[in-house]
């Protein structure tokens, strides 16, 4: 996939697989709200990190999510990170090609109680 350019396009991506994995809707999540806040685990944080990185072609060290906590917040950072040709940890620009050193858990399918109404 050619690297994002489109905020928007993220955040709609995002968005329904926060949903799928919170069993809600896509309307219930509001991308201003920080992830903890919806409700999404450390562990999940791992998964939608890898799976932002395959989709998007661009790294996303878990440390960057918990810096852009917000649906709005981590597509922009996305998009950013994309057109700066994604720097690696020493500072030059790196490969936008996904690493693919980490196995993750399967997604849990369990009913999920965590966004109320309020």
């Amino acid at each position: 996939m050619t690297a994002p350019t489109d905020p928007a396009e993220i955040t709609h991506w995002l968005t329904g697989h926060l949903a799928g994995l919170l069993e809600v809707t896509a309307a219930e999540i509001d991308p201003t709200v920080p992830l903890d806040a919806l409700g999404i685990t450390s562990m999940e944080e791992v998964m939608i990190t890898a799976e932002l990185e395959a989709r998007f072609a661009v790294p996303v060290p878990v440390a960057d999510m918990r810096r852009h906590p917000t649906v709005a917040a981590l597509a922009a950072y996305i998009v950013r990170r994309a057109a700066e040709g994604t720097p690696d940890a020493d500072g030059t620009a790196g490969s936008a090609e996904p690493s693919r050193d980490i196995d993750l858990p399967e997604a849990t399918t369990a009913p999920r109680d965590r966004i109320t109404s309020g």
